[in-house]
């Protein structure tokens, strides 16, 4: 916004240079971007932020000034008007769209050059003449940031007004000479018959004031803010008087300004006012809420010392209606046109704007430093986020919303999701109901730019209807962890993330006999897969994505395997203290045991049996290597190796003792799940 310098000295009392006014104005919140001098006058260029409308004036930045420099502000005078004999037929049918309007008769008035003094004013900022009348309006916006339009008032049908919504296929001419078409979101200023001018945006050419013109109307209102922006964007067509109902004009100024473009009317133009309507929809002059606070609340936030008087004359020089107590609790009441003053820390501000920010003293912050214990829950994620890494996992952090194709490809087009009203694009319209669609969209984008062995993880949240869940999730494809001591690598498979997931369990305190295994049915996996219990409830999967979900993320030549771990349930279960287990002092017998069992199995089946077996000298059990191929007894079976260690507390094993327990856990396993010994 242009500010003319030579103007504002009219309101207040300028003496120091105008470098020096820009930089006071800028502290104080009003950023001067420009300085330049044209025909004797200085103007500056003025970012006013959408908080402040009632800077969008002359008077609005004098009063600014009056307060930065501790000048008195004058306002200008307007001399009584007279009473008009009778009143304007107005009526408004959006009371929605039109809050307060103000329409005023002027009878036999003359047409013709505005007063130079006037010219000189709005032509300093950008503005042409065009008649005393119209000048009038723009000089009128210009100093209180009230829009004001005059209609010639014999081109109004039926000597009306109508505030209403424009109807469908109606048009009017507005005073740039563009049709434009109109819809019944438009609010427009109508006569008897048509619309005469688009609500607070620009003026109809039909009605508009020329050397013709004897007798006007002359307009001063209240439009919507939020109609006013629609109809602008809509139509494409934006003004001075859009630019300022779309911030917001002030209740009261509404008719003030009426009364100061009347005064200079009279004065300028001649004429008599003979009808004049105050059409009120709704009291928006009601009362502004007190604000209390203490000036000890105000030096605390500051860090400085103020007096009462100072702080009281920032705040009467800035319109607020302001009380002070000898506790030195002041009462503030904000003026209607500062409705961004709410509450104490507003009232903070303006006392250190004005004081300016440079001027406050430069203190080191009082911190008292205390021990602040980390959460068991922020505590369980950095142990499992080091376990993950520890195993040659990458943490990676994806966005929380996805697309409907996203799940689609996923196979997850039946899960509980939560969408997302008006989305910013199809590629954010919902909120993930699970990790998998993040980490698919990370392994594609990977393997796009020639990573082929990949290990991520995320602990992130998922959302449904019924809320939102911390997850964990781990996705790999490729070789997992490379070992220089062997001199083939083998891919990753179902029993390497598997073991991961044990990793994470065991290394946050869940004990083995607290987590098992069962066959899933998810319709993203194929193969080897399971659903997670933790003490019989339900917790996540882990598996090897199938192929047809491969396909739909365009994932060629690769075996993908993923687990999703609801990661709130670790809350509960982790970090059970670990017990202290003297190292035993007697040998260890170590016994391989091959089988084939059937595919579906679990290797948490045969470990359960193993260790149920009534003996206290098992003392481990793992798997060594899964096989599938030929020289098994079928399809549907797969090859096992694994290793039995033996181990006596009290002795050392005799080779009767191990042979007994080992040939009978062997026949535990054929007899209960039909394992075939090789």
């Amino acid at each position: 916004m242009k500010i003319s310098l030579n103007w504002i000295k009219d309101y207040v009392e300028v003496k120091i240079p105008p470098g020096s006014l820009a930089d006071k104005l800028t502290m104080a919140g009003l950023e001067v971007e420009n300085v330049s001098l044209v025909r004797g006058d200085t103007i500056f260029e003025v970012e006013v932020t959408p908080n402040r409308p009632d800077c969008l004036n002359m008077i609005g930045i004098a009063r600014e000034i009056s307060a930065v420099l501790n000048k008195e502000l004058a306002l200008p005078r307007t001399g009584k008007l007279s009473k008009a004999d009778a009143i304007c037929d107005i009526k408004i049918e959006d009371k929605k769209g039109c809050l307060r309007y103000i329409g005023t008769v002027v009878e036999n008035i003359s047409i013709q050059q505005a007063p130079k003094e006037l010219l000189k004013r709005i032509n300093s900022l950008g503005l042409r003449a065009i008649n005393n009348i119209v000048d009038i309006t723009n000089f009128c916006l210009l100093e209180t940031g009230q829009p004001l339009h005059a209609f010639d008032y014999d081109k109004l049908a039926g000597g009306r007004i109508i505030v209403r919504r424009a109807k469908d296929g109606e048009k009017i001419v507005t005073i740039d000479d563009i049709e434009r078409a109109l819809d019944p979101s438009i609010l427009v200023i109508a006569d008897a018959e048509k619309p005469v001018a688009i609500a607070g945006i620009m003026g109809g050419k039909e009605t508009e004031v020329t050397a013709s013109t004897r007798n006007i109307l002359l307009e001063s209102a209240y439009f919507d803010p939020i109609i006013v922006r629609k109809a602008s964007r809509k139509l494409g067509l934006s003004s001075d008087s859009s630019y300022r109902f779309e911030r917001g004009v002030d209740y009261p100024t509404v008719e003030n300004c009426s009364n100061r473009a009347l005064s200079l009317i009279l004065k300028e133009a001649g004429g008599k006012i003979v009808k004049s309507s105050d059409i009120k929809v709704t009291g928006r002059n009601k009362a502004a809420k007190e604000i209390v606070i203490e000036k000890e609340k105000i030096d605390s936030f500051l860090g400085t010392d103020t007096s009462v008087t100072q702080c009281k004359n920032i705040f009467d020089k800035l319109g607020f209606d302001v009380k002070v107590d000898k506790q030195k609790v002041f009462t503030i009441v904000p003026p209607s046109f500062r409705g961004d003053i709410v509450q104490e820390v507003d009232i903070i501000e303006e006392v250190a704007r004005i004081i300016g920010y440079d001027n406050l003293p430069l203190s080191m912050p009082s911190i008292k430093v205390s021990n602040i214990s980390e959460s068991k829950e922020i505590q369980l994620r950095k142990k499992i986020k080091q376990i993950l890494m520890a195993q040659g996992c990458s943490e990676t952090v994806t966005y929380t919303m996805i697309s409907q194709k996203n799940l689609n490809d996923s196979k997850l087009s039946d899960i509980e999701k939560l969408n997302i009203v008006n989305p910013l694009s199809q590629d954010q319209e919902m909120m993930r109901p699970s990790l998998l669609p993040s980490m698919l969209s990370r392994v594609q984008f990977n393997l796009n730019r020639g990573q082929k062995d990949i290990s991520l993880f995320e602990a992130g949240k998922i959302y449904t209807n019924k809320g939102e869940k911390e997850t964990l999730a781990v996705i790999m494809t490729g070789v997992a962890l490379r070992d220089w001591r062997k001199l083939k690598q083998n891919n990753v498979d179902f029993i390497d993330i598997k073991g991961i997931v044990g990793k994470v369990f065991s290394g946050t305190g869940i004990q083995d006999s607290a987590v098992s295994y069962k066959i899933s049915e998810l319709p993203f996996f194929a193969g080897e897969n399971a659903q997670i219990f933790l003490r019989g409830k339900k917790i996540g999967a882990v598996g090897r994505i199938c192929q047809e979900v491969l396909d739909a993320w365009d994932i060629k030549g690769a075996s993908v395997v993923f687990a999703e771990v609801d990661l709130e349930s670790f809350y509960s279960g982790s970090f059970s203290k670990k017990k202290y287990f003297p190292v035993i002092e007697y040998p260890i017998v170590t016994r391989d045991i091959s089988l084939a069992i059937k595919k579906d199995i679990l290797f948490d089946e045969i470990r359960n049996i193993v260790f149920n077996d009534n003996n206290d000298i098992m003392h481990n059990f793992n798997l060594i290597e899964e096989y599938l191929g030929e020289n098994l007894p079928g399809k549907e079976y797969k090859g096992l190796v694994c290793s039995c260690k033996y181990q006596s507390k009290t002795g050392t094993l005799k080779e009767e003792e191990v042979t007994k327990v080992h040939e009978r856990i062997c026949q535990s396993l054929i007899d209960k799940i039909g394992a075939i010994r090789r």
